[in-house]
């Protein structure tokens, strides 16, 4: 009975104990559901509220941002308006200055018109003027001798050469010696002697004290006035005009300087009085001109004694005694013709 009494009450001990597990299990389990819902319930508490302060500060932040975007509408659209305002001025002050510039054009353009109107005006008077003004009057021995003009040519290019036409007693204004040069291209010694003259003719014109006192006048016997024009640029001086020099002008001087062959240097001073004749073979014996321009000792002697003025004045008193004296004798002459008849 022990044994088993004492067997019996061991196994009941822990079915009790299995009993009390059960229960507090029980318990738990059903402890954890509402642990569980009250921890449910309070984070739904503490969510709604969260998402209400989120709500609350969505609310906020989405006025901020409607009031900042009507802020910014309405200053895109002042921007705006500024901008058409500005450009409206803008395109005011570009038409203002187009039509500003279009003013000055037209103006130009008047102004330019009227100044091409006025030359085109004053171009034809001009040339009425020109053409109207007389040569001025010139007297003179040289211009008894070689007329109112004389020739110069310059060479444009190795080709090309412009004749220039000058007043006789201008060119010929303060020149102390005048040459007379009768020449020709078809002649042979004319064209040796010419290269001699003019390297003469700078030597002399650059001597010191005496600069440019020298000149020359070539009377052409050229055949015609392309040969004239051709052998002219062989020279630095200045000529007779070709139809003068191949004309009675050019005849009656050879006449009065007893020209009798070519090439002839004939020298003349301020007056027009003759020094020489024979120039031609004075150079090739003198060619450093010392004793330039070989005057005679009465011709050095009158030149020193009387001036220019009184010379000239008597000269014209002696030409003017000369050609009564020729009238004279011419009339003398016909008068006994008349009467031997």
């Amino acid at each position: 009975k022990d044994s088993h009494c004492a067997y019996t009450m061991t196994t009941t001990r822990p079915r009790k104990n299995l009993l009390l597990l059960s229960v507090a299990a029980l318990a738990l389990l059903s402890t954890t559901p509402l642990l569980t819902y009250a921890q449910d319930a309070a984070t739904a508490d503490i969510v709604e509220d969260d998402v209400t302060d989120l709500g609350d500060v969505i609310g906020d932040a989405m006025g901020d941002i409607t009031e900042g975007l009507d802020e910014e509408v309405v200053d895109l659209d002042d921007a705006a308006a500024a901008s058409v305002e500005e450009s409206s001025e803008s395109e005011e002050v570009t038409a203002v200055d187009d039509a500003t510039a279009t003013a000055d054009e037209t103006t130009t353009t008047a102004e330019s018109t009227a100044e091409a109107t006025t030359d085109e005006q004053t171009q034809p008077q001009a040339e009425e003027e020109e053409e109207a003004t007389p040569p001025p009057a010139q007297t003179g021995p040289f211009i008894d001798l070689f007329g109112e003009v004389l020739l110069s040519l310059e060479m444009v290019d190795e080709t090309h050469a412009q004749v220039h036409q000058h007043y006789t007693n201008e060119v010929l204004s303060g020149k102390k010696v005048v040459g007379l040069y009768f020449s020709a291209d078809w002649c042979g010694p004319c064209r040796q002697f010419t290269p001699d003259l003019v390297n003469f003719y700078d030597k002399m014109n650059a001597r010191r004290g005496k600069k440019d006192e020298f000149e020359i006048i070539w009377v052409s016997r050229c055949r015609d006035v392309d040969s004239f024009g051709q052998y002219f640029t062989h020279m630095k001086w200045l000529a007779l005009p070709p139809q003068e020099a191949m004309g009675q002008r050019g005849q009656y001087l050879g006449e009065k300087f007893k020209v009798k062959s070519i090439p002839t240097l004939v020298l003349l001073d301020e007056i027009g009085n003759v020094i020489t004749l024979d120039g031609r073979n004075k150079i090739p014996m003198d060619k450093a001109g010392v004793g330039f321009p070989w005057r005679s000792p009465m011709s050095v002697l009158v030149s020193t004694l009387f001036p220019r003025s009184f010379r000239l004045l008597l000269k014209s008193q002696i030409a003017g005694v000369l050609e009564k004296a020729k009238a004279v004798l011419g009339g003398a002459t016909r008068g006994g013709g008349a009467a031997a008849r």
